[in-house]
């Protein structure tokens, strides 16, 4: 879903119609903060244990993660512009470091959620695929949640950033399926391994590339 903004991004009028686009970084470090902390409960187990080897292991798993992310990032470079906004490397910095960590963590909770819901119930008449149902449940909201949250909020604090051509909205409808392959692929990895921070890593990249891709005046980053 892509939403049209009326006013340009980082306007300081305090109108009704855009409340929106007012601090970008306060609602960011909001968003990073509230999912930190529901990370820090639900995951803990999962943030203090290091089980990058274990999907390094698994055939073709790692495989798959890489040309996923590279389908997606491809992608998307062909359909974002950046307004003639310059790079600022301090920016993309704090923005892939911070998101990169921190939505993980409202990712994975989201998907764990799903996984132990879906497994227990299903668990109580069907034993033998428990596991599997708890996987496509966690794959299924972590799906809907990223929908939403890049539909409902970052996509009201970001500027403008997709191109309206014929051909990039042609590209776009091949996208949905390209993210939704990038979200298999991390929730294998907390399915098998219970392996966060390979996802933190992965997800790292791909707000380095937004951040170099869209480069949003935020963290510093200058409007023009």
């Amino acid at each position: 879903m892509d939403l049209k903004l009326n006013k340009p991004f980082g306007t300081t009028s305090k109108t009704a119609d855009q409340p929106a686009l007012l601090n970008p970084e306060r609602r960011i470090l909001t968003y990073w903060a509230l999912a930190t902390l529901g990370g820090l409960v639900l995951l803990w187990d999962w943030i203090s244990a290091w089980k990058v080897p274990a999907t390094l292991r698994v055939p073709g798993l790692p495989i798959y993660l890489l040309v996923s992310f590279i389908l997606s990032q491809y992608l998307y470079l062909l359909v974002a512009r950046y307004d003639g906004r310059p790079i600022h490397w301090g920016a993309t910095a704090i923005f892939a470091i911070g998101n990169g960590i921190a939505e993980t963590l409202a990712f994975a909770a989201v998907y764990r959620v799903g996984e132990v819901i879906g497994s227990s119930v299903v668990g109580l008449v069907a034993p033998s695929i428990a596991s599997l149902a708890g996987f496509a449940l966690g794959v299924g909201l972590f799906v809907i949640y990223g929908g939403l949250i890049h539909g409902l909020f970052w996509l009201r604090v970001l500027p403008p950033h997709l191109d309206d051509s014929p051909r990039s909205r042609r590209i776009r409808a091949y996208r949905p399926l390209a993210e939704i392959g990038l979200v298999l692929g991390w929730s294998l990895c907390f399915w098998l391994t219970r392996d966060l921070w390979t996802v933190v890593f992965f997800h790292t990249l791909v707000d380095i590339g937004l951040m170099l891709k869209v480069r949003p005046p935020i963290f510093g980053a200058p409007a023009a």
